[in-house]
């Protein structure tokens, strides 16, 4: 996570509003074919959701700039919904999760600094039509996707 700040960075209701765009605009990239943008945006989806939930954990309206991050699995663990996703009953969304973030891998994650594992620096060639399928339902299945799950628990 960034430094502790309590600047606000963008509204609760802004974010949401930014989730669901990235995440229509990821299927307009895919039936465009442009998968590499297609899952960046649903990635993108996610991480707003993950915001939006960290607002509501600590009820706030506004996301505070030590929120300031990519890194889903750490946005996750400041949600509060870490023993949520944890449960038997979402074992499939926390199997969701994990593919998500093993294609959304931070540069620097393992301290190689490597931008080419970053899904941002990603060759857009390197991602397949299949890729952003699986994808996409990873974020946005009706029952285990991971975006859909984590609107329903806030």
């Amino acid at each position: 996570m960034a430094t502790l700040s309590k600047k606000p960075l963008i509204g609760r209701r802004v974010l949401e509003r930014v989730g669901d765009a990235r995440l229509e605009e990821a299927r307009v990239l895919f039936r465009g074919r442009h998968y590499s943008g297609a899952i960046y945006l649903a990635g993108f989806a996610v991480e707003c959701y993950l915001k939006v939930a960290i607002c509501a954990a600590l009820d706030w309206d506004e996301l505070h700039g030590t929120f300031k991050s990519h890194d889903l699995e750490g946005l996750l663990l400041h949600s509060g919904l870490v023993r949520k996703i944890e449960t038997a009953e979402a074992a499939l969304v926390k199997e969701n999760f994990g593919k998500i973030t093993e294609l959304w891998i931070l540069e620097g994650k393992n301290g190689s600094g490597d931008r080419e594992k970053n899904i941002r620096y990603r060759d857009p060639n390197g991602l397949s039509e299949d890729d952003a399928q699986a994808f996409l339902e990873w974020v946005d299945d009706p029952d285990a996707g991971v975006l859909r799950w984590v609107k329903r628990q806030i």
